[in-house]
Protein backbone atom coordinates (compact mmCIF):
# COMPACT_ATOMS: atom_id res chain seq x y z
CA UNK A 1 0.00 0.00 0.00
CA UNK A 2 1.42 3.44 -0.92
CA UNK A 3 2.43 5.70 1.93
CA UNK A 4 1.78 9.14 0.48
CA UNK A 5 -1.69 10.49 -0.07
CA UNK A 6 -0.92 11.44 -3.69
CA UNK A 7 -0.04 7.85 -4.54
CA UNK A 8 -3.18 6.61 -2.80
CA UNK A 9 -5.29 8.98 -4.90
CA UNK A 10 -3.45 7.94 -8.07
CA UNK A 11 -3.89 4.24 -7.40
CA UNK A 12 -7.51 4.83 -6.43
CA UNK A 13 -8.29 6.42 -9.79
CA UNK A 14 -6.97 3.46 -11.80
CA UNK A 15 -10.08 1.28 -11.15
CA UNK A 16 -12.31 4.28 -11.84
CA UNK A 17 -10.65 4.94 -15.20
CA UNK A 18 -10.88 1.24 -16.01
CA UNK A 19 -14.60 1.20 -15.21
CA UNK A 20 -15.21 4.27 -17.38
CA UNK A 21 -13.28 2.76 -20.30
CA UNK A 22 -15.16 -0.53 -19.93
CA UNK A 23 -18.52 1.28 -19.92
CA UNK A 24 -17.61 3.29 -23.01
CA UNK A 25 -16.40 0.18 -24.84
CA UNK A 26 -19.48 -1.85 -23.96
CA UNK A 27 -21.76 1.00 -25.04
CA UNK A 28 -19.92 1.28 -28.34
CA UNK A 29 -20.22 -2.44 -29.02
CA UNK A 30 -23.90 -2.31 -28.08
CA UNK A 31 -24.50 0.52 -30.53
CA UNK A 32 -22.65 -1.35 -33.28
CA UNK A 33 -24.80 -4.42 -32.62
CA UNK A 34 -27.95 -2.32 -32.82
CA UNK A 35 -26.80 -0.81 -36.13
CA UNK A 36 -26.08 -4.26 -37.57
CA UNK A 37 -29.51 -5.52 -36.59
CA UNK A 38 -31.23 -2.44 -38.00
CA UNK A 39 -29.40 -2.75 -41.32
CA UNK A 40 -30.40 -6.41 -41.54
CA UNK A 41 -33.99 -5.47 -40.78
CA UNK A 42 -33.85 -2.77 -43.43
CA UNK A 43 -32.67 -5.31 -46.00
CA UNK A 44 -35.50 -7.68 -45.16
CA UNK A 45 -38.02 -4.84 -45.33
CA UNK A 46 -36.72 -3.89 -48.77
CA UNK A 47 -37.27 -7.48 -49.91
CA UNK A 48 -40.83 -7.45 -48.59
CA UNK A 49 -41.51 -4.14 -50.35
CA UNK A 50 -40.22 -5.59 -53.63
CA UNK A 51 -42.42 -8.66 -53.31
CA UNK A 52 -45.42 -6.52 -52.39
CA UNK A 53 -44.97 -4.30 -55.43
CA UNK A 54 -44.84 -7.43 -57.61
CA UNK A 55 -48.02 -8.74 -56.01
CA UNK A 56 -49.79 -5.41 -56.53
CA UNK A 57 -48.84 -5.33 -60.20
CA UNK A 58 -50.02 -8.93 -60.70
CA UNK A 59 -53.26 -8.18 -58.88
CA UNK A 60 -53.83 -5.16 -61.08
CA UNK A 61 -53.36 -7.27 -64.21
CA UNK A 62 -55.73 -9.97 -62.92
CA UNK A 63 -58.42 -7.48 -61.96
CA UNK A 64 -58.10 -5.70 -65.28
CA UNK A 65 -58.56 -8.99 -67.13
CA UNK A 66 -61.56 -9.82 -64.95
CA UNK A 67 -63.16 -6.46 -65.61
CA UNK A 68 -62.76 -5.12 -62.08
CA UNK A 69 -60.94 -1.84 -61.61
CA UNK A 70 -58.29 -1.89 -58.88
CA UNK A 71 -58.35 1.04 -56.45
CA UNK A 72 -55.82 1.77 -53.70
Amino acid sequence: MPNSQALQVFYGTIPLVGAILWAAFSQRTLLQDILKRLSALEGRLKGVEDKLSTIVSRLTVLETRAGVIYHE
